[in-house]
Parts: structure tokens; sequence; C-alpha cells
């Protein structure tokens, strides 16, 4: 089936779901019932297994076609830097015209407003976006949250506080009103520093002009630092020293207690939703891993009622107890001493990203395996601004 008939397969079977669930309502559920929901889940999964993978072979068939016409557009500005880039990448300055190198060094001009570091090369912006737009396969935290960029990675104060126990007063006519001091903390948003450990190119690979270097590049570039900054956005490494960073299991203070070490209940999700003040609850949503989803889209409510709702695309979101979510692998499974799920308004909580990130072109480096290596930085760091508005799950 081609992708359009299979998302139209895959709306209809959600409809169908959406349907069953609307007209039970508040009634407990039949067996018959179950067994229809389930059947329909496990066809909506197969379905959705195949876009998933119909669309990774259209992206890369879009991407691969894409390369082929800036490559041919002769006189782009965009077309004519990225070549230069790409030429560097594969044969260094020695094997680049003067006119490569004066259009590489520009690009560097233009991208280095923090200034060049000492024997690296700034990444031009379209082949940093190419990076930055594989790593949200990898953070889905990072896709929903407050995402702040900036040129330079100085340190920046950022005000911390919880508002929710700041009320007014009523006053009486020709009285005064009292004080009350606004009680608020500083932390500091940095900028810490992810290497993609170094990467080694068989020198055949960047002789062959047939292959798309630079996708294959940033592609490993990305999965490499994306999967450490999503791990680290959610996980941190604690606090204390300025190299560490908090994320948000560290940051987030609000916390609810599951039921049991090792299983997750419905009771358990209701229970972290109202941990925080329903002013934040209006845009709040969930987030958990992979596993923990396969679990709540299993779990009922009292009356047999499924959580998990499916998406009707271009009507209805997906669901969990009439809540949005967002999949993040950063975070725990569902297991002793864990923190398997979030809620509340990501807004609130910040990520930052240096705009300059550094390739470094190693040549002689493994010379007798005839490999050039190649490694890349990138800085980021997160807070979270209102302590109020998120919650975690704990298991004991």
């Amino acid at each position: 089936m081609k992708l359009h008939e299979l998302q139209q397969k895959r709306s209809a079977i959600a409809l169908a779901m959406r349907q069953l669930h609307t007209e039970i309502g508040d009634k407990k559920w039949s067996e018959e019932q179950r067994t229809a929901w389930d059947m329909h889940q496990a066809n909506f999964d197969q379905v959705d297994q195949q876009i998933q993978r119909e669309e990774q072979l259209q992206s890369r068939e879009k991407l691969e076609v894409t390369t082929e016409i800036e490559t041919r557009s002769e006189g782009a500005p965009e077309a004519e830097y990225r070549s230069a880039f790409n030429k560097f990448m594969r044969s260094g300055f020695s094997g680049m015209s003067a006119d490569e190198q004066r259009i590489f060094k520009e690009v560097r001009a233009q991208n280095s407003t923090a200034g060049g570091g000492k024997g690296g090369e700034t990444i031009p912006r379209e082949f940093r976006g190419l990076i930055v737009d594989k790593m949200k396969a990898y953070g889905g935290i990072a896709n929903v949250c407050q995402v702040l960029e900036t040129d330079a990675g100085n340190p920046m104060d950022w005000v911390v506080t919880d508002g929710t126990a700041d009320l007014g007063e009523l006053v009486g006519e020709n009285t005064d009103g009292g004080e009350q001091d606004v009680a608020f903390s500083t932390d500091s948003l940095g900028a810490k520093k992810l290497t993609s450990k170094i990467i080694r190119v068989p020198n055949e690979l960047l002789v062959d002009s047939g292959i798309n270097f630079e996708a294959f590049l940033a592609a490993r570039i990305a999965s490499r630092i994306g999967r450490k900054e999503a791990d680290l956005i959610v996980n941190g490494t604690g606090t204390g020293t300025p190299s560490q960073n908090k994320g948000l299991k560290v940051s987030t203070t609000l916390s609810q207690s599951a039921a049991a070490a090792a299983a997750l209940s419905a009771d358990d999700l209701l229970n972290l939703k109202h941990k925080i003040d329903p002013a934040y609850r209006m845009g709040a949503m969930f987030a958990f891993n992979d596993s923990t989803f396969l679990l709540l889209k299993k779990l009922k409510d009292g009356q047999g009622r499924p959580l998990w709702l499916p998406a009707i695309a271009g009507v209805a979101p997906a669901l969990i107890d009439g809540d949005q979510y967002v999949i993040d692998q950063g975070i725990d499974s569902v297991a002793t001493a864990k923190v398997s799920a979030y809620y509340g308004d990501f807004n609130r909580f910040v990520l930052r990203r240096v705009r300059y990130m550094q390739l470094k072109r190693l040549t002689e480096r493994y010379a007798e395996f005839d490999q050039t290596a190649f490694v890349a930085f990138h800085r980021f760091d997160t807070v979270l601004e209102d302590t109020s508005a998120m919650a975690k799950l704990l298991h004991p």
C-alpha cells in the first residue's frame, strides 16, 4: 500500500476506536468490547509500523534527490558554500581551489560570532541545521520544551521561582495594603560541552564522489550527540560543579510516589497529574519512554476503559488519560527507585543551545590506517525556571 493509503487506513482504525470509546462512555466495558478494542489496537500498531518504515524510506529518497539538485544548481550561494564545505571534509584545504578556500573562510566568518576555535572549523548553519534536525529523533523532550539559542556560551543567571503560594489581599477603603516579598532564587544556565567522539572514515569513502558524505557525517554526529544530549536533558550528571548538568530529574522537586516498585497503575498517573497546581495543567503533557508507553497503552481505568486513545489525522492527537504525551528514551523504565514519568508544563523547562558548532578534521592521526578522522563539539545546558510546573513519578 502507498503511504497515503496507509495513513487513511490508520485514521479509519483510530476513528473506530474513538467511536467505540464514546459509545460505551462511563459504562463498564464487556469482555466482547475489550476484545474488539484489543483487535483494533493490534491492527493500528501494525499499520503504524508500516507507515514509519515508508516515511523513513521516503525521507532518505528525498534527501538524496535534494542533495543531487543542490549539487547541480551552479551559481547559487548556498550550493557554493555547501560544495566548499563538502570539499573541505573530503580533501581538506590542500585539495581545495583558491575560490573554494575563499568561500569556506567567508562561511566561517559568518557563522563564528563567538570566535573561531583553535584547530577547528566552524560548521555552516545548513550543516548544523541538518544535524539538529536529525537530533530530534533522539530527544522527545527537546522538541516540546522552551529552546533558547545563543551565539555564545557565556553563563547566564536565570531566575527560578515558585509563585503558587503568593496571594493578593482584600483591603478596606483608605486602608494600606500589606507587603509580601517575592521569593526567588537564581540558577546558572551555562553551556556544557558534548563531543561526538572521534569518527574514523576510510579515505576510499571520502574519495568516492557517489557517496553523500555530508549526510553520512551529519547523521553520525547527530546520533552520537543527540543520544547523549537527550540523556543529559533528562538525567543530568548532578550538581555542584560548573561542568555538571542538573537535567529534568534533579531540577524537578515535586515528586509523586508510585504505588508499586516495579509496576504502573492508572491511579499513579492520576495522582501525578494532581501533584501540580491546576493553573499549570492547561497545557501540560506526560513524558515517558517507549517501554512505559507500551504498559500505558494496555492500562484500563476502574470501568475497564483504556487510558490511551489513538490520534485521528487532522482531527485529534493521541492522548493518555485526556492529555498529550511525548516519548523520550532518556527517561527511566518502570523499576525500583526509578523515575518513570513526568507531567507538567514543559514550556517552563529551558534548553539552551549554542549556535556555534565546531568540527575538527584529523588528517594525520590515523594515516597508517589510511583513514581521516572527524570530531564535533556541541554546547548546551538546561534549567527548570518554575519548579511548581513539573512533577515526577518516583517508584519506591
